[in-house]
């Protein structure tokens, strides 16, 4: 809530104040007989401030422009090493998120080393759109999976799965690699 009490002179006001996209907006009440009716007149225009300061939010958050800056990077998304003690050290997806019309910041970390990179990416794209409530098809949504590139440094990190579908496909290949060998050993002593 933005009222405050103001004097103008001997004469006192409540001031309700608000600002959005780089302009302030101010209203005063006049306290005459009942500074009880001018704080209720005071709630009621800064109900509305914040009605129009919450959809000027939500029409900023349907712009690209809103949440990827010009270095590529995507706003409360960053792509850092956690280290605890006794711990190895994890690659992370952290998601810091703070949604204008919320009372509180959102978080969350998605783990490189369990879902691999371009999974993880996609999903911290998906928390991002979930959040403000964005259409996964919507251009927002596009512009964000866009700039991949600037996340996906390190092409060699694989995650859990990755590492487990790639030791399963180097085992099928010694596996069958070794019955080859084998069949056609037997083949060769059968024949000779």
């Amino acid at each position: 809530m933005a009222i405050y009490d103001h004097k103008y002179g001997e004469l006192p006001y409540l001031r309700v104040y608000r600002s959005w996209g780089g302009k302030e907006y101010q209203e005063y009440v006049r306290i005459k007989g009942s500074r009880k009716a001018a704080y209720a007149k005071a709630r009621e225009i800064d109900e509305r401030l914040a009605a129009e300061q919450r959809q000027y939010a939500v029409e900023q958050s349907r712009k690209a422009s809103y949440h990827v800056r010009s270095d590529g990077t995507i706003r409360g998304l960053r792509r850092i090493q956690v280290t605890r003690q006794g711990r190895t050290p994890v690659e992370v997806f952290e998601l810091r998120i703070n949604v204008p019309w919320e009372k509180r910041v959102k978080r969350t970390t998605i783990s490189i080393a369990v879902h691999g990179e371009h999974k993880g990416f996609e999903l911290a794209i998906d928390k991002i759109c979930e959040w403000y409530d964005l259409a996964p098809d919507s251009d927002v949504a596009q512009a964000l999976n866009a700039q991949a590139p600037v996340y996906l440094k390190d092409k060699s990190a694989m995650g859990v799965a990755d590492m487990a579908i790639q030791k399963a496909k180097e085992e099928f290949a010694t596996l069958t690699g070794g019955l080859v060998k084998s069949f056609k050993r037997f083949t060769a002593q059968s024949e000779g």
